[in-house]
């Protein structure tokens, strides 16, 4: 398997969903595997001129993207908790959504009277291309692993200037990302510990220790032995091939930022940003 390390620049407001208080639908302040996956599924399958349904293994080896502000991908803002909130780097998630999000309104129109739907106006919180002071633009960091059997085709697809959609309302000019930079990854065990891979894809417990000291940098599946300090969240799956998305399946999962506290005695294989436990 060959390693790249992918960087996005946003080009427009995102919306990853999250939450929903009241009448606010929530981002989150980073970037699922699933839903960088899903975005280069699609964008491969419609260059290929290819059903959405095909190709959906081609890009599961990925991770979460977090933000950086340097175009080279340098320095992310990994997740952590501290003190049992929430950080990305040095930014508590209070003070980052201060300088990065924005929400607009918006309301369901009745069509026979173009008229707003009783109930229905509700905010939508996005992430901004940049901080609303400093300027400081946005970029989004995370790697990828490819077969090699894949590695010619892939190669000519992953190029510079790629424009792939993230998140929900792309009807509404939110979402583009485009690609700037792939670097491959030569030095994987520095490279890969950075982000708790081994070399073949799996979680590598040989960072336990320091597991304690920082967090997950993707999602991991829950099992009752394993003891942590963090979040853990129901994730379902969905298959969006049909009218109605249906439901794949459902596990729990504990955050990006959650520490690990105990060993691990279960092999977990990388999966669309999850770590995913092998052998039952």
């Amino acid at each position: 398997m060959k390693w790249y390390k992918l960087v996005f620049k946003q080009n427009q407001p995102i919306h990853i969903g999250s939450l929903n208080w009241g009448v606010i639908n929530q981002t989150l302040i980073f970037v699922p595997g699933w839903t960088i996956w899903g975005a280069l599924t699609k964008a491969y399958n419609m260059d290929r001129k290819q059903p959405l349904s095909e190709n959906q293994e081609l890009f599961e080896v990925i991770t979460c993207f977090y933000p950086s502000f340097d175009e080279n991908g340098n320095n992310p803002l990994f997740p952590e908790y501290k003190d049992g909130v929430f950080h990305l780097g040095k930014y508590p998630e209070n003070k980052f959504r201060y300088e990065f999000t924005d929400t607009f309104v918006s309301t369901s129109i009745l069509p026979e009277s173009r008229g707003a739907k009783e109930e229905s106006l509700h905010e939508t919180e996005i992430f901004l291309p940049g901080s609303k002071g400093e300027n400081k633009k946005l970029y989004w960091v995370g790697i990828l692993g490819i077969n090699d059997s894949c590695q010619s085709d892939l190669n000519n697809f992953l190029k510079e200037g790629l424009k792939i959609y993230v998140g929900g309302d792309a009807r509404y000019g939110l979402g583009e990302l485009e690609l700037v930079k792939k670097d491959s990854i030569t030095n994987n065990n520095v490279d890969l510990k950075k982000w708790q891979i081994t070399e073949d894809g799996m979680f590598d417990n040989s960072l336990l220790n320091e597991l304690l000291n920082e967090g997950l940098k993707n999602f991991l599946e829950f099992s009752a032995d394993l003891a942590f300090e963090g979040e853990l969240i129901l994730h379902a799956e969905f298959s969006f091939l049909q009218n109605l998305p249906q439901v794949k399946e459902g596990r729990y999962f504990i955050t990006p930022g959650s520490k690990i506290l105990n060993n691990i005695n279960f092999n977990y294989k990388l999966k669309k940003g999850k770590f995913i436990k092998q052998g039952g």
